[in-house]
């Protein structure tokens, strides 16, 4: 039943990725996809003019560009999709940015570097779904999904700014679930460090002193976080408001 009901729900579902370049959006563009969904995957690294957007066949996805720190580009990503296709299911926010600075070195945490992980993990995403709340609206049993890390429950993260981000943003979560219910469901999925390139500098040093500090001993995947974002779309129906952990237990 469970499988059946995963499957039924992408069928022909119209499902917009952000970040659909990256470790974990990729795999969720690509998962989608596998089940007949129709994938709109963003990116700020992607090509194409959003409101060029042309609907796709179940199965099938369409790229285009959005730069999540321009609300003019996020607006004209929503009008694409809505000409496109008039709705959105499944809101899969997958984008953000930080840069490594060591807990301990605040003097290292310039205005800049705040100022970028605070608006790529925080007001882009509360922009968007401000922005696409009248698509999913419209969806057919819609709900957004933002990557989250479990960082802003450990207070350890790539930096201090990134923690403080995820954990506003996981707040933010609790408000819309609250504000957007009963028509959209909202959820975080909160992964430990994965092995892809979002954070850079990263050894193998770090990963096995992860490892080590995680229950499972373990990290997880890319493709399982994905999995995560899929059932809590399509599984988890009466869910709403809340995170999950993608992590081996590290956040226990």
């Amino acid at each position: 039943m469970p499988l059946t009901q995963l499957v039924d729900g992408f069928r022909d579902a119209v499902v917009v990725v952000i970040g659909g370049k990256g470790g974990i959006g990729r795999e969720v563009v690509r998962m989608s996809a596998d089940m007949g969904a129709r994938v709109v995957a963003a990116s700020a690294s992607m090509t194409g003019d959003p409101t060029s957007l042309k609907a796709v066949a179940p199965g099938k996805v369409a790229e285009c560009a959005v730069n999540l720190h321009d609300t003019t580009s996020i607006r004209a990503l929503t009008e694409g999709v809505k000409v496109a296709f008039g709705r959105i299911d499944v809101l899969v926010n997958a984008a953000g940015i930080t840069k490594q600075v060591p807990l301990k070195e605040l003097d290292a945490l310039t205005d800049d570097i705040i100022d970028l992980v605070m608006i790529s993990n925080a007001r882009a995403p509360l922009a968007l779904i401000r922005e696409m709340r009248p698509l999913l609206e419209a969806g057919r049993d819609p709900v957004f999904v933002q990557v989250s890390s479990v960082a802003a429950c450990t207070g350890i993260g790539s930096s201090i700014a990134y923690v403080g981000a995820k954990a506003a943003m996981d707040a933010m979560m609790v408000s819309l679930a609250k504000v957007l219910a009963p028509r959209i469901r909202v959820v975080s999925v909160a992964p430990s460090a994965l092995r892809t390139s979002f954070v850079t500098g990263r050894g193998e040093e770090f990963f096995q002193a992860t490892i080590k500090a995680t229950p499972m001993e373990r990290l997880a995947t890319p493709a399982e976080v994905a999995t995560a974002i899929l059932s809590a779309a399509r599984l988890l129906t009466a869910t709403t408001g809340t995170v999950l952990y993608v992590d081996g237990g590290r956040h226990l």
